[in-house]
């Protein structure tokens, strides 16, 4: 009975599919792990800015109970507004720069990963 020219090649067609799924699979680990550690970056972040609005808003009480007039009060509560509204527009500013590391990251290992699969089909 002859054989076929396909049965020789089967093992190693599957060898190479499986190079490729493993490939896969660790560029999906590695692409969350950087999604993971960015969400990690996002959360202290948040927390960072919560400590910092307590920390102003509790030194602005501190400040309001020592006024001695309205316009006193009403400088102390305008100083707290524009101290809130730096600190939310650093914030965002800070959040955007980490969400674009954390997608550049993920994206950089599935490019990596793409780019190892296709160096492999051109020596095949």
């Amino acid at each position: 009975m002859a054989k076929s020219t396909r049965e020789g090649q089967g093992g190693t067609t599957g060898a190479r599919g499986g190079e490729a799924v493993a490939a896969g699979t660790k560029a999906a680990i590695d692409s969350g792990s950087a999604v993971a550690e960015g969400m990690h970056a996002v959360a202290q972040a948040w927390s960072d800015y919560a400590q910092q609005v307590v920390q102003r808003t509790t030194e602005a009480s501190e400040a309001l109970l020592k006024c001695r007039n309205f316009s006193d009060m009403l400088g102390v509560q305008a100083e707290l507004m524009r101290g809130h509204l730096q600190a939310f527009l650093d914030q965002s500013t800070k959040l955007a720069e980490i969400t674009n590391r954390m997608a550049a990251r993920s994206m950089d290992v599935l490019r990596l990963a793409g780019g190892e699969a296709i160096t492999d089909k051109n020596r095949r």
